[in-house]
């Protein structure tokens, strides 16, 4: 189902392949605008849309972080998540037990749309973190209420930005949440969120949800660690942590703006000399 508005710029496609959604260039995203950041990320920004090149290119970290986004998408949708997440059958692989050769090229190209290729080790780490999520009664009765997993909205904002998010959970009282793992332990979660920008995304998403016309709501976080027993805890940010982010995001989406227009993307402050600070 899409829902289209082009007075407004706004778009809501509920059913958006991941794949595509990444395709739409001309929308930004949470963490794309908070690579571009501060001094540094004029140069990022250059690197990426100037010059072209990549600024990530994935790590063991995030690969795992897709097998279990996978089986929560599943899971939320009511499907076995085990028929996402797939182990390469005995006689697939190399014999070395590398992913090469013509047999493992034809079983994965096999693999139905949407299906994620994914170690036993991985595979029985992903088991043990579903049942963990379905065990903390906070995070099933987030779960529980899902009406639409992977929803897409673009829009426009009132300064003109082009923008979009992905929400992992939307509640049928029309709440976004989000899930994340975190190889931390607890008592690093605040230095966690705020290094990847996810008090940003508790204030982008909301925004994207407000466009989208959802009610005023709490921005929750449902965090799983990757590591035994695979503790879990659901989460929210302070208001005031969160129009914080969105003054932040405001602010770094007109700089990227003037960049783009002067063509000045790196700052004078870039080349001074520094004193660094040991103590």
């Amino acid at each position: 189902m899409i829902t289209h508005s082009l007075d407004t710029g706004l778009l809501v496609d509920y059913d958006m392949a991941n794949d595509v959604y990444h395709t739409k260039k001309s929308h930004k995203s949470r963490s794309q605008v908070h690579r571009y950041r501060g001094v540094l990320g004029g140069r990022a920004q250059r690197y990426a849309e100037v010059e072209g090149k990549s600024l990530f290119s994935g790590n063991s970290a995030t690969s795992f972080g897709s097998i279990v986004d996978a089986a929560f998408e599943a899971v939320v949708r009511g499907v076995d998540w085990r028929s996402r997440c797939v182990v390469p059958p005995p006689g697939v692989l190399a014999a070395d037990g590398s992913r090469r050769g013509n047999a493992f090229k034809e079983w994965r190209a096999s693999l139905p749309i949407g299906a994620v290729e994914c170690s036993e080790g991985d595979f029985s780490k992903t088991a043990d973190m579903i049942a963990s999520l379905w065990e903390h009664k906070a995070a099933k009765a987030l779960m529980d209420q899902v009406a639409h997993s992977q929803m897409s909205v673009f829009w426009t904002d009132s300064n003109g930005h082009k923008r979009k998010a992905r929400a992992d959970g939307v509640t049928r009282s029309g709440a976004w949440f989000d899930l994340k793992t975190t190889s931390s332990e607890w008592r690093d979660l605040k230095w966690s969120f705020r290094r990847y920008g996810y008090d940003w995304q508790a204030a982008w998403y909301s925004d994207a949800a407000a466009a989208a016309g959802a009610d005023p709501f709490t921005f929750k976080f449902i965090v799983v660690q990757s590591f035994a027993p695979f503790d879990v805890k659901v989460v929210h940010l302070k208001p005031e942590a969160v129009e914080r982010a969105r003054i932040e995001i405001d602010e770094t989406l007109f700089e990227m703006r003037r960049r783009e227009q002067t063509g000045e993307y790196v700052a004078e402050s870039y080349h001074e000399e520094e004193v660094l600070d040991l103590d």
